[in-house]
C-alpha cells in the first residue's frame, strides 16, 4: 500500500467513525469496559502470583526432633532427608537457637524467657525449604516414613498459600468468563458499527467497483475503523490503570500491611499490560470489522 492509499484509508476511516459517532462511541466504551475488567483482573492475578512467589520463599516444613537424639542418629536422619526430592535447603536449628529466635521475635517482651536457658522446653528442628507448594504433601509423606528422632512435622504457611492459590484460580475463571462475554458483545457492536458504515456507502462502493477499485482498497477503511476502535478501547483502561494503580497499591500497603509482602510496581504492570491490551483491542476490532465486511459488503 503506497502513501496515498494509506492516507485515503486513514481519512475514510475517521470520516466513517465521525459520521456514525453514536455507534462508534458505543463500540469504544463497550470494548473499554471489557478491557478494563480484563486489566483489573490482570492486576489482581499478577499480584496474587507475586505474593505467592514471595510466600513460597518464606514457607518451610519444620521437622521437630527429639532433644535426646544422638549425633549419630542425627547424621543418619539428615542422610535420609537429603535423599527426599523437592527439598532445596535444609537448616538445623538447635533448641538453644530456637530459644534465641523466640527471644528476638518477642522483642521488648523477651524478659519473659529469662531463666529458660537451663530448662529449655523448645525442641531442636530441621527447617526444609521446598521447591513448590504443590510438592509439600509428597515431601511430608517421605518424612513420615523416616524412623527415629522425628516427633512432629509442621508446614508453616501452608493454609495461607493454598487459600491464595484457590482465590487466584477462582478469579481467573470468573474474569475469563466475564471477559469472553464482554468481548463477544464488543465484537457485535463493532460489527454493527461497520455494517452501518457499509450500508451508508453502498452507492459509493458500487461506483468504486465499477471503475476498477480492488477489494482490498475498498475494505481498507472499514478494517482501519475497527483498528481505531480497538486502540481507543484499549487506551481508556490503560489510562485508568496508569492514574489509579499506584494510589490503590499505596493504600493497600498502608491498610493491609502483613509481614514483608510487596505488590508489583506500577512500571512492571504497565510493561506487561500495555502491549497485551493494545494487541487484544486491535484484534477484536479487526475481527469485528472483518466479519461485518464479509457478511454485508458484496465486493
Amino acid at each position: 500500500m503506497n502513501n496515498r492509499n494509506f492516507s485515503y484509508t486513514i481519512m475514510e476511516a475517521f470520516r466513517g467513525l465521525v459520521k456514525n459517532r453514536l455507534m462508534s462511541v458505543a463500540s469504544v466504551l463497550t470494548l473499554a469496559s471489557c478491557l478494563f475488567i480484563f486489566s483489573a483482573s490482570f492486576c489482581i492475578v499478577a499480584n496474587l502470583n507475586y505474593l505467592l512467589y514471595q510466600l513460597e520463599s518464606m514457607m518451610s516444613i519444620v521437622v521437630f526432633l527429639d532433644n535426646d537424639i544422638s549425633a549419630e542418629d542425627l547424621d543418619d536422619l539428615l542422610e535420609q532427608v537429603y535423599e527426599i526430592p523437592h527439598i532445596t535447603e535444609i537448616s538445623f536449628v538447635s533448641s538453644q537457637q530456637a530459644l534465641e529466635q523466640l527471644r528476638e521475635g518477642l522483642d521488648e517482651s523477651a524478659h519473659m524467657l529469662d531463666g529458660l536457658e537451663n530448662d529449655n522446653p523448645l525442641q531442636a528442628s530441621l527447617e526444609l525449604d521446598i521447591d513448590n507448594i504443590n510438592n509439600w504433601d509428597t515431601v511430608e509423606g517421605h518424612l513420615r516414613e523416616i524412623d527415629g528422632g522425628v516427633i512432629e512435622i509442621n508446614q508453616h504457611g501452608r493454609p495461607t498459600a493454598f487459600a491464595l492459590t484457590t482465590i487466584n484460580n477462582v478469579l481467573r475463571v470468573i474474569s475469563s468468563m466475564i471477559i469472553i462475554g464482554l468481548g463477544i458483545i464488543s465484537m457485535v457492536i463493532i460489527l454493527n458499527t461497520i455494517r452501518i458504515a457499509v450500508n451508508n456507502r453502498q452507492t459509493e462502493i458500487s461506483i468504486m467497483k465499477y471503475v476498477g477499485a480492488t477489494d482490498a482498497f475498498i475494505r481498507g477503511p472499514f478494517i482501519m475503523e475497527g483498528v481505531i476502535i480497538g486502540l481507543l478501547g484499549a487506551l481508556v483502561p490503560l489510562g485508568i490503570i496508569y492514574m489509579f494503580y499506584s494510589p490503590v497499591v499505596d493504600m493497600l500497603n498502608e491498610r493491609l500491611y502483613v509481614m514483608d509482602f510487596y505488590f508489583r510496581s506500577h512500571a512492571d504492570i504497565l510493561q506487561l499490560l500495555s502491549p497485551l491490551l493494545l494487541i487484544i483491542g486491535m484484534l477484536i476490532g479487526i475481527i469485528g470489522s472483518s466479519i461485518s465486511i464479509r457478511r454485508y459488503l458484496n465486493v
